[in-house]
């Protein structure tokens, strides 16, 4: 069979497929809920955008409110205590499309000069059955429900005819039953590939949508393609050793829930017991029990402790054992200090999760892709570590500015609230991206396992 043959047989099954009313029901059932996710996305993200626009209304609503308390002055102490300040992070245009952890991560913090490790952690409280099944995104979509469409299509493309006993008839004329097999299979990918197509200039055209056809929008639906080639060669591989509908169906979603659900569940659970990490909760509460502490010590050795942690800041060498912001705001940051190798405990262990969950989603594509997405779209856990970065740095700026105000105890007007350091933050880059090496060669490597022949000889 020549190339211009193989295309004409592919067409044909196109036709064939489309004219199925199977074949249009799962179609429409993939974009049906394509086209929720979207709008869920969108929702998401404009909730998201709304948020950080809010901010300004907001701290310029609690500036205004100090300015009526300390209309004629208060103390630099008093001003850093009731100042929050707000710090954000960036959404991408591509977070529409895959929410990674940003749906269970703070996205803004409001700093204030006290203890920053407990600020960092205080997220919303949700419901936590909800959060632990994941957003609905477009690419829990694509990753999970697209293979799913292929299979329904694809499952039979030998065993309706083997059960029917026209297998021997198909195969000569086609030419070989290879080619009857690459033509269906690919066949069923060419539908749920345009149905992606259509989703993804969905994507693009919504109402409010900030998506662009741009570098990065392309590298995510090109995953997402490589990810159903590899999903199309599964499926090709199963239909080769199945002999009837009912047999190539139960295989394929076997193969499915063990690929889909099983391995990524046995890889998190493996993953879990390897580096067990410190709850946000602990940190905090340990920071608190820090603080409280040094309320019933004495004051001077602790500031003695905080002025060799901080040898080059301008202070005063002693402290009175009765309050003084001074040595309010000194112990809040040893507080932090006694919990600094917990605190990096947990980010050295979160990034030891994630690469070994890169190593692993070779056993397991679809995490693979969710990896891949994620870090394209910036929802990832790198992207909330730069966010914490850049939450820390803001925090040390704040106490260079207020810290030297408060140890000459100085007195603060409304006037001097436009001297209070402020946050910037764009969309944050993106962080690297897992290789698509598995997605590339486990499609070569189950080639091998395709021996449609065997139904012939059976």
């Amino acid at each position: 069979m020549s190339g211009a043959d193989f295309m004409k047989l592919t067409v044909w099954e196109v036709r064939r497929s489309l004219r199925l009313m199977s074949t249009r029901i799962t179609l429409m059932a993939l974009l049906a809920a394509g086209l929720l996710s979207i709008e869920l996305g969108q929702r998401f993200w404009q909730s998201q955008q709304q948020e950080i626009a809010d901010l300004t209304s907001q701290h310029e609503a609690q500036m205004k409110r100090l300015s009526h308390r300390y209309v004629k002055g208060g103390e630099a102490g008093y001003w850093a205590y009731s100042s929050a300040l707000p710090t954000w992070q960036e959404p991408h245009p591509l977070a529409t499309l895959t929410w990674g952890v940003r749906d269970v991560t703070p996205m803004v913090t409001w700093v204030r000069l006290l203890g920053l490790e407990p600020q960092l952690y205080d997220a919303p409280l949700g419901n936590p059955k909800l959060q632990a099944l994941g957003g609905f995104d477009l690419a829990f979509v694509l990753a999970l429900l697209a293979p799913c469409a292929l299979l329904l299509l694809a499952h039979d493309a030998l065993s309706r005819d083997a059960s029917r006993g026209t297998l021997p008839l198909i195969a000569v004329q086609a030419g070989g039953l290879m080619l009857v097999l690459a033509a269906r299979v690919l066949s069923a990918l060419l539908l749920v590939l345009g149905a992606c197509v259509v989703l993804g200039f969905a994507a693009v055209l919504w109402p409010g949508s900030a998506i662009r056809l741009d570098l990065d929008t392309l590298e995510w639906f090109g995953s997402v393609g490589l990810h159903l080639l590899f999903w199309a060669v599964v499926v090709a591989a199963v239909a080769s050793y199945c002999r009837t509908p009912a047999a190539s169906l139960a295989a394929s979603f076997g193969v499915w829930v063990w690929i889909v659900v099983l391995l990524p569940a046995l890889i998190n659970l493996v993953i879990s017991a390897w580096f067990p990490v410190p709850q946000g909760l602990e940190l905090t509460v340990r920071q608190r029990q820090a603080m409280h502490r040094a309320w019933d010590e004495p004051r001077q050795a602790n500031f003695d402790r905080f002025l060799k942690s901080q040898p080059d800041w301008s202070h005063p060498r002693r402290v009175s054992e009765d309050f003084s912001w001074t040595w309010y705001y000194a112990m809040h940051d040893l507080a932090d200090q006694s919990v600094s190798d917990l605190a990096e405990s947990y980010v050295t262990r979160l990034r030891e999760r994630r690469l070994w969950t890169e190593r692993l989603s070779w056993l397991s594509p679809p995490v693979r892709l969710q990896l891949r997405l994620s870090a394209t779209a910036r929802t990832d856990l790198e992207s909330h570590f730069l966010h914490m970065t850049r939450v820390r740095a803001f925090h040390e700026k704040m106490k260079q500015h207020f810290f030297p105000l408060i140890t000459a105890e100085k007195t603060l007007l409304p006037a001097d609230i436009v001297t209070f350091p402020k946050f910037t933050d764009t969309a944050p880059p993106a962080s690297q991206a897992p290789a698509s090496t598995p997605l590339l060669i486990l499609p070569l490597a189950l080639l091998l396992l395709i021996r449609p022949q065997r139904l012939l000889a059976s």
